[in-house]
């Protein structure tokens, strides 16, 4: 045979010859094994053999192919090679259970179930079902892929708490009926991936659609219509409810129903529940420990409530095969639930909540409960506050003082407040609305203002009275008091022209009657007298520089007399020295048009700087109109109030036609004033008050001071007498003059210096 031709008939031959060798083989080494050896032991998580799977085998053995016949040997032969195959398999779980299908009416007769699951092993295991067997009957058929015809009911038996299926099936589907006694609960081994239940005449506590379900209680449901009262057991299902706060409520739901009149009902009050309450039941009372519950009829539901005077272990009832638990706190208190029970989802149950803490728990019979409350410690906290508060008060020239107060608050609770003004109030106005001004007794000085949540306004005026002195002194500014913390509070003084204000304490930072750009126009006021103070003669170094002096004195009580006048006598020397410089560097055309080209600038720093002057004095009184129109809106048609217009004595309106006791008021409009002081403070409580104290002089104790000004004028005056002398005398001479004169002497005209 050539090489090619043996490479083409050797596979088949092969094969061949190997068949033939292994049935020769197999049946020495087959029957060389002993009779009674034990087989392999099962595999870890397999249940063991029950006495219908043993059965089933002997008699799968009896009908099988005799030993000695071919058939029997390639019987053996496959066994053997399953077992060597087999060694490498799982050890633990060997089954998968995918899906369980439950439909049928619920207590009308069986329930029909479909489970749906595998094998991941060679060998049968034991797959685990349903229980309690005590109260579950199940009759199924297996469909694991074997024709019709072939199926036989499936080898069901029951260990311990559930029923379990003995198969080797590496896919299965069991269908069959299932007859739930006593109790409507359907324990499910698992695990189990999907459950779903489409059944009629009642539901499924837990769920129509769950997963993930191991070691898992389902409980029935029956809708209760009247044929299943008529047919179906006594039905006890209590719910209950607990909510810790300021004391223990309880909150109880039972629901009965029964083929016959149900009679009185006794509940036991194993808590020491205190019954206030019960819905849906009439002439109930409490005996002897028990609540007595007479009912009429096969059904009943009925709500109960009242207190408990603690929280401890819990259990259900006795008749009742499960209860829904509701634990409820509210932000004062902290509950801790242990136990056996089962939390689910609180949407779930059959008692409202009332509170974001809730937990539900599903506590079946012989289950227990266990509860702690932990009181939580209060902390103070602000309910409201005064975001902004921005008082305006002005003093008029009687010695009035008008009040006006605007306040951004915001509210989370706080119904009335408490507010002292700190003068007779005179008009009240919440979110620009006016409101009638209330007080708590007669004699009481505080105004209730009524709050709103959220975030709102309040405006409120007052009048009162302060003693302004001649001369000067200081005075403690009224301050509206109340028991809220406000952010900021910021204070603007409006002062007649009379009283000059020196200082302003008590708010951040004292204020002044000097700021930055008044100390850097006094420092220009000393150099420019300093350069323009020249007296004439044989003067000392020492006079000199005292004259010097003085005249800077002049020009810093000039800024504050009259800043006009300031800034013109200040361009004027700016002006003058410009022009001697330009004398001295030029000469001809050149300092002719250098004249007229300072003397254009110094008109225009003349005029700048009287602008700056003016503004600064608009912007102020501008400000306040626009402040007191805000503050206080009045009808167009009044005009604003005057100081002869304001009440005179002790601060308050004339009784008796202006002032009406009950009435809505209206707003006063603010009087004018000409000068301003501000000061403000962050965080203001009672205990850090915003106490104001004005410090203050008159125009009255200005005059001798203005006479000491005038008089140092007149000595500065005296001591440049004889240059000022001189120069009125150059310029007479020079106005004097007339050109055909310095022409006739062939000079032209000499400049003048």
């Amino acid at each position: 045979m050539s090489l090619a031709r043996w490479n083409k008939a050797t596979p088949p031959t092969l094969l061949w010859l190997l068949v033939v060798l292994s049935l020769l083989v197999v049946p020495s080494l087959s029957m060389g094994q002993a009779p009674d050896a034990p087989t392999a032991a099962p595999a870890a998580g397999a249940a063991p053999a029950t006495p219908a799977a043993k059965g089933a085998a002997a008699q799968a053995q009896a009908h099988g192919p005799p030993p000695d016949s071919w058939a029997g040997q390639l019987e053996m032969l496959s066994r053997w090679v399953d077992q060597r195959g087999g060694s490498g398999g799982c050890e633990e779980r060997c089954y998968a259970l995918d899906r369980l299908r439950i439909t049928g009416a619920v207590g009308e007769g069986p329930l029909q179930f479909e489970l749906s699951g595998g094998v991941l092993t060679d060998r049968p295991v034991a797959v685990p079902l349903f229980g309690p067997p005590a109260h579950l009957r199940i009759e199924a058929t297996l469909d694991d892929g074997r024709p019709a015809s072939r199926r036989e009911a499936a080898p069901i038996s029951f260990e311990d708490d559930h029923y379990y299926l003995w198969t080797a099936a590496r896919r299965f589907v069991l269908r069959g009926t299932l007859w739930l006694e006593g109790d409507l609960t359907l324990l499910v081994a698992g695990p189990l991936n999907t459950f779903e239940a489409d059944i009629t005449g009642g539901s499924v506590a837990e769920g129509a659609r769950l997963s993930g379900l191991s070691g898992a209680t389902l409980h029935f449901t029956p809708d209760g219509g009247a044929g299943s009262q008529s047919a179906g057991p006594t039905v006890f299902q209590l719910s209950r409810a607990v909510r810790v706060g300021r004391e223990i409520g309880f909150e109880y739901r039972l629901v009965m129903r029964s083929g016959s009149d149900l009679g009185v009902v006794r509940l036991p009050l194993a808590f020491g529940e205190k019954v206030l309450d019960v819905a849906g039941a009439s002439g109930f009372r409490v005996e002897g420990g028990e609540l007595v519950l007479p009912t009429s009829g096969r059904a009943a539901e009925m709500k109960i409530s009242g207190t408990l005077p603690k929280v401890g272990a819990f259990s259900p009832d006795p008749r009742s095969a499960y209860e829904w638990w509701l634990f409820e706190s509210d932000a004062e208190h902290r509950l801790t639930v242990k136990g056996d029970a089962r939390q689910v989802d609180a949407a779930e149950s059959p008692i409202p909540r009332t509170q974001a803490t809730s937990r539900l728990l599903l506590v079946q019979r012989g289950q227990r409960v266990e509860v702690a409350v932990e009181p939580l410690s209060g902390v103070e906290v602000l309910a409201a506050v005064v975001r902004d508060h921005r008082r305006t008060l002005v003093l008029t020239e009687r010695g009035d003082l008008v009040a006006d107060d605007a306040l951004t608050y915001e509210n989370n609770g706080i119904d009335y407040l408490t507010y002292a003004p700190g003068g007779r109030p005179i008009y009240l106005a919440t979110d620009g609305k006016a409101q009638r001004i209330m007080h708590q007794g007669k004699a009481a000085e505080e105004v209730l203002v009524p709050l709103q949540t959220g975030s709102h306004t309040i405006q409120v005026q007052s009048l009162a009275q302060a003693a302004v002195h001649s001369l000067g002194g200081t005075l403690e500014l009224p301050m509206p008091s109340y028991p809220l913390t406000a952010s900021e509070v910021a204070l603007t003084v409006g002062l007649p022209d009379r009283v000059v204000p020196l200082a302003l304490l008590g708010g951040d930072r004292p204020v002044w009657f000097a700021d930055a750009g008044d100390a850097f126009a006094v420092a220009i006021g000393f150099v420019a007298a300093w350069i323009a103070v020249r007296p004439g003669g044989a003067a000392s170094r020492g006079r000199v520089r005292a004259l010097r002096a003085l005249g800077g004195l002049l020009m810093a009580g000039l800024w504050f007399l009259a800043p006009a006048t300031f800034v013109a006598l200040l361009v004027g020397i700016a002006t003058a020295v410009a022009a001697w410089l330009a004398g001295r560097l030029l000469g001809g055309r050149g300092r002719a048009a250098a004249m007229v080209v300072l003397l254009c600038l110094g008109g225009l720093a003349l005029l700048v700087g009287l602008f700056a002057i003016s503004a600064r004095s608009y912007r102020a009184e501008r400000w306040n109109s626009t402040y007191s129109e805000s503050a206080a809106p009045a009808p167009a048609a009044v005009r604003r109030a005057k100081d002869d217009d304001l009440p005179k004595g002790g601060g308050a309106l004339a009784p008796g036609g202006a002032v009406l006791e009950g009435v809505t008021p209206v707003a006063l409009s603010l009087p004018d004033y000409e000068r301003a002081v501000r000061a403000r403070r962050e965080l203001v409580t009672r205990e850090r008050a915003f106490r104001p104290v004005l410090v203050y002089t008159t125009s009255s104790a200005l005059v001798p001071l203005v006479l000491l000004w005038l008089a140092g004028v007149t000595v500065l005056l005296a001591a440049h007498r004889a240059p000022l002398t001189e120069l009125y005398r150059r310029a007479a001479a020079r106005l004097a003059r007339r050109p055909e004169d310095d022409v006739a002497q062939g000079e032209p005209p000499a400049p003048l210096r």
